[in-house]
């Protein structure tokens, strides 16, 4: 028999599992980014293709230059 903990628990799983797949896909779209910045694409073009904000990759231009 399965208990409520067992399954809040079951349920904080799948929302760690999912949370991580978020992050990495965004980790992911970061790096795209990073590198498309030091080939020199322009900020709106690398919004665009990676679906990040604007102000994400302006702030990621600006790490890139210190």
């Amino acid at each position: 028999m399965i208990t409520n903990i067992e399954r809040t628990l079951d349920e904080m799983k799948r929302q760690a599992l999912l949370e991580g797949e978020t992050r990495g896909k965004i980790e992911g779209k970061i790096e795209v980014a990073r590198t498309a910045l030091k080939r020199g694409f322009p900020v709106d073009e690398v919004a665009e293709i990676t679906g990040l904000s604007r102000e994400t990759v302006l702030e990621l231009k600006k790490q890139l230059e210190n």
